[in-house]
């Protein structure tokens, strides 16, 4: 996987090489996975828990409130008091951040700016409800702000709550123009910091306006003999983000990203899968194997690999769910898996057939056939092949298609190596 020098040095480099490395990382502050905001000084036009939502803003041109023109992000009013907007949110998962990704879609000519990021590690004791002060109930609700005593009150708690170290300096953004992907801003975070167990952020804008989305792309931190040894919890969804599993890179990605197969929830659409484009390579006349069942693909797949949370002693239960995937599923399945914790993105990523970096794949499910819409069970007992410990798994779908998620149950015997 990306190590932190490796996102340092690719956000100085061309976006599209952050953007590749963020795509191997979780989104800390999903609010799927309970992150939300826990304090914004003004939510005038737009809530700040907007900013969290996982699914890409939209704009309607004709959506007018109250308050003015509805748009899907926060936006604060033009600020004609001294200082200037800003939010703590608490993100959904401590962990190492590696990444923030602020995006101004369509606030035109009302974006932010200027933004600055903070974070802090905060105790489960002492993030306790109330350690901001008195938040205003209307907290969430267009129309609404924090009375200057109540954001006096709240930046001097947050100030003494802990040291919040600087993620992104003061940064300007662009207009959210979105064609060619120019509202989207990325930054990666320096190695000495990525390396800071983190469980909240301070985003603050200069001076006000508006961020239809903002993402902080880190590494789940877990504590291995507590809450992932089997000792402990016995055994687990090795691939679930909410333990820590991910995504490191995959062959096509033309319709939905392969870290969207390790959402702890079942999906609500095609959009929250792992989707290719049509193989090009697919046979111009499919052809059925008689003796296997199997349609013929000589050199029609499209693959994506998994890093598990933690080295498993082996897989126990494997599930492949094409939910929602009724015209688009994949043929058939190939699942292998490899013990290479401290390999590299490259090697993991290699499909060229030559064994690098200890990396040697082993057929953990043999290729078998998928339907729609259905959870597919594969157990130890039956199909899955005992191929001793793992780190990770590359799923191999021919020749392409969607799948909505997959699970991997088994027992974590060792930590996965610090990235």
């Amino acid at each position: 996987s990306h190590s932190s020098c490796e996102l340092v040095a690719m956000a100085s480099a061309a976006p599209d090489s952050l953007e590749e490395a963020f795509s191997a990382l979780t989104n800390l502050a999903d609010d799927r996975l309970g992150a939300k905001v826990i304090f914004a000084t003004d939510e005038w036009f737009a809530p700040a828990e907007m900013m969290l939502q996982s699914a890409p803003p939209k704009f309607d041109p004709d959506a007018f409130c109250e308050q003015g023109k509805v748009m899907d992000g926060w936006e604060s009013r033009r600020r004609r008091l001294p200082g200037h907007d800003w939010c703590i949110l608490e993100l959904g998962l401590a962990g190492y951040i590696h990444g923030i990704e602020v995006d101004t879609a369509y606030f035109t000519g009302n974006q932010v700016p200027k933004v600055r990021v903070l974070a802090t590690e905060l105790s489960p004791v002492h993030a306790k409800d109330g350690w901001l002060g008195q938040v205003r109930p209307s907290l969430g609700q267009r129309g609404s702000a924090s009375s200057p005593e109540e954001i006096a009150a709240a930046d001097k708690a947050a100030e003494a709550a802990g040291t919040w170290v600087e993620l992104v300096p003061m940064s300007p953004l662009r207009p959210g123009y979105v064609a060619d992907g120019q509202s989207v801003h990325r930054f990666g975070v320096p190695p000495e910091l990525a390396s800071r167990r983190l469980t909240h952020v301070r985003l603050n804008t200069h001076p006000d306006g508006g961020i239809a989305r903002f993402r902080v792309w880190g590494v789940v931190a877990r504590d291995f003999a507590s809450e992932l040894a089997s000792d402990a919890v016995g055994q687990i969804d090795l691939l679930s983000a909410l333990n820590g599993g991910r995504a490191l890179g995959c062959s096509n990605k033309h319709y939905g990203e392969p870290r969207n197969l390790l959402r702890f929830e079942r999906g609500t659409n095609m959009g929250e899968g792992w989707e290719t484009a049509r193989n090009p390579r697919r046979p111009a006349v499919i052809v059925k194997n008689p003796e296997t069942g199997l349609v013929d693909m000589p050199g029609a797949r499209d693959w994506c690999v998994l890093r598990l949370c933690a080295i498993a002693s082996g897989i126990g239960e494997l599930r492949i769910d094409t939910q929602h995937f009724k015209g688009n599923f994949p043929e058939s399945v190939l699942v292998e898996a490899c013990l290479a914790p401290t390999a590299t993105s490259r090697a993991l990523l290699d499909d060229s057939g030559k064994s690098s970096d200890g990396v040697e794949w082993k057929e953990l499910l043999p290729r078998v056939c998928l339907g729609p819409d259905r959870e597919h069970v594969f157990t130890a007992d039956s199909q899955l092949r005992d191929v001793g410990r793992i780190s990770h798994l590359r799923v191999s779908i021919y020749p392409d298609g969607g799948i909505m998620r997959i699970r991997a149950f088994g027992k974590a015997v060792e930590p996965m190596p610090a990235q």
